[in-house]
């Protein structure tokens, strides 16, 4: 997705910048490329998974890549809103649908240079559909 794409709710150009990286992080081409998506994860990413377990930084793109097909459809994201917390850190939030699962997630992102941001931690907790199945 492009920046036009983005739900923001805010003029905030740091938030938009926030939003834009991790939409781009949820597409299948970066998912599947692990050199790209390492570009957005910074040094010490941590991650509460959905599925219970935490993830560090090391290996975490090469894992996802392997799951991740290229010309799959990117993650169904729903409600998505960020909010500057400070200057050069921006949380995201929104409810994402993989596979035909459902998760709420939160990502914390800063910004290293100009237009250049990277996701520090990133949590999914499984959540109801909009149907209330999970």
């Amino acid at each position: 997705m492009t920046a036009a794409h983005l739900e923001t709710g805010s003029d905030d150009p740091q938030v938009a910048e926030a939003l834009a990286a991790e939409y781009e992080t949820l597409s299948p081409e970066c998912r599947a490329d692990p050199d790209r998506l390492n570009r957005f994860l910074a040094p010490d990413f941590h991650e509460f998974g959905a599925s219970g377990g935490e993830i560090e930084y090391e290996g975490t793109a090469q894992r996802v890549a392997a799951y991740t097909d290229p010309a799959g459809e990117p993650i169904r994201a729903e409600r998505v809103r960020g909010v500057r917390l400070a200057d050069g850190l921006v949380m995201v939030k929104y409810r994402a649908n993989i596979d035909g699962k459902w998760s709420n997630r939160t990502s914390l992102w800063r910004r290293v240079a100009p237009m250049q941001w990277q996701m520090f931690h990133h949590q999914g907790t499984p959540a109801a559909g909009p149907d209330g199945t999970s």
